[in-house]
């Protein structure tokens, strides 16, 4: 994850070509998808919308449903759609809550049901701004970003571009960065004391002892430990408590 990428160029002069979307979210619409994208016999445009739909229907608020009771009912559909590998051009990185419905014009050959692949139109981007991560799953605000000033050698001009991964970047520098890390720390680890370390305490020495054994000893008075304990410093080294 994830597939093809899509960005957003603007340039007065590749915009003439491949026209800029209605918003600053890299492959939002069909026609700048299939501009920038050609089709060939390995990306057919109505497996690209097919995959589209499914994805945008999961996208849409349902009235008076709240932004987390929409990630509630569409998380585990959401999950089971990607572990399928079919990836979204839109929903690249995360699912963008919407509202509306899925446009698309459909028409009829010889009996057969036919779309229409550059008339698909994706429903409208919902006033909350609220997405699905699919690295936390966690709900996060995804708001539009400053396109970035890039030098194109091809053309020997500069222009500006947006990724998908410009609408991540904030979110994954601290929220989703802070989620992963705090999943992964290792539990904390209890600091073992060797024995040169009492004998160099003024507190603790003369408060342990070795028998004629060569065993050590404790006074409980030093550790909050009942009679009896025995501590192991080491893999050898055991102290009784007395």
């Amino acid at each position: 994850m994830p597939g093809a990428m899509v960005k957003i160029i603007l340039d007065k002069i590749y915009n003439k070509i491949v026209p800029k979307p209605i918003n600053l979210r890299p492959g939002y619409d069909m026609e700048h998808v299939f501009n920038y994208r050609p089709q060939t016999d390995n990306y057919r445009y109505e497996k690209v919308v097919e995959i589209e739909k499914q994805y945008d229907y999961l996208s849409i608020i349902r009235p008076h449903e709240t932004p987390q009771q929409w990630a509630n009912r569409v998380r585990g559909s959401l999950q089971e759609l990607l572990s399928k590998q079919g990836y979204s051009l839109y929903h690249v990185y995360c699912l963008f809550a919407s509202f509306g419905q899925v446009k698309s014009t459909t028409y009829y050959v010889n009996g057969d049901l036919n779309s229409t692949p550059f008339e698909y139109r994706r429903p409208s981007v919902h006033k909350s701004q609220m997405a699905i991560c699919f690295k936390c799953w966690k709900l996060v605000k995804i708001t539009e970003v400053e396109p970035r000033k890039e030098y194109y050698s091809g053309w020997g001009r500069w222009a500006y571009e947006v990724e998908s991964e410009d609408l991540m970047k904030n979110h994954w520098n601290y929220s989703c960065f802070k989620t992963k890390t705090a999943n992964m720390a290792p539990p904390a680890r209890q600091e073992m004391i060797s024995p040169t370390s009492y004998h160099s305490s003024n507190r603790l020495r003369g408060a342990m002892y070795r028998s004629d054994t060569g065993k050590l000893f404790i006074s409980s008075l030093y550790v909050k430990q009942p009679k009896g304990t025995v501590l192991r410093l080491g893999d050898e080294t055991e102290i009784t408590v007395v």
